[in-house]
């Protein structure tokens, strides 16, 4: 489906049965069990940079992108910028916190105008009670949160500025158009400053 949003006419919004019947947290569910996990649905819109949360909020609420693109970061104490996740349409985040209870561990800024569709952590894992399918993908889903976390860390770690900017291109390659990157935020994701990116590109570039 098409809605205009916050300025910008025909922005594809993912409706809310689309967009649960495409995320792994409810692979498997009825059509009578999502029918129920609809009514924990809210909808809300965001303008492009404004905060969804900050690290260290007290949000439960786990948020499914809808349309528009959302970057999930931590900050070091002199203000050094890691994005940890882009999260796209069909994508959820804040998935720790939503679970666990406890304050958020990073924050989430919107790149683009942002439809959001979010559900309470607690509500969810009550109902994981009653369907069997729901408490399994929870358990993977959030399995993959913890590898994709460990691979973040390795590259960082072991791989080289080129080699994690060609792999930031290459993952931004099939989603090219869809949300514009600066050299700061792939200096953001690389773990390292616009100016090296910025030679790092040159270098590609020339090559």
């Amino acid at each position: 489906m098409s809605k205009t949003i916050l300025g910008q006419v025909n922005l594809p919004v993912l409706g809310k049965r689309e967009l649960l019947q495409k995320n792994p947290y409810f692979y498997g569910l009825s059509d009578d069990d999502l029918s129920h996990v609809e009514e924990l649905v809210f909808e809300e819109h965001f303008d492009r940079d404004d905060f969804i949360f900050s690290e260290g909020d007290d949000n439960h609420y786990l948020y499914l992108v809808a349309s528009g693109a959302v970057k999930v970061f931590g900050t070091s104490s002199d203000g050094k910028e890691q994005i940890l996740k882009l999260a796209r349409p069909g994508d959820s985040f804040n998935d720790v916190a939503a679970f666990d209870g406890q304050v958020t561990p990073s924050g989430a800024q919107a790149l683009t105008s942002l439809v959001v569709y979010r559900l309470s952590g607690r509500e969810l894992l009550s109902r994981s009670c009653r369907y069997g399918a729901l408490a399994a993908n929870i358990i993977r889903a959030l399995g993959q949160r913890v590898r994709d976390l460990g691979e973040l860390v390795a590259d960082l770690s072991f791989r080289p500025v080129a080699g994690r900017l060609a792999r930031i291109l290459l993952e931004q390659l099939p989603l090219a158009g869809s949300t514009r990157l600066t050299q700061r935020d792939m200096a953001s994701m690389a773990g390292t400053a616009r100016e090296v990116v910025a030679r790092a590109l040159k270098s590609m570039e020339d090559d």
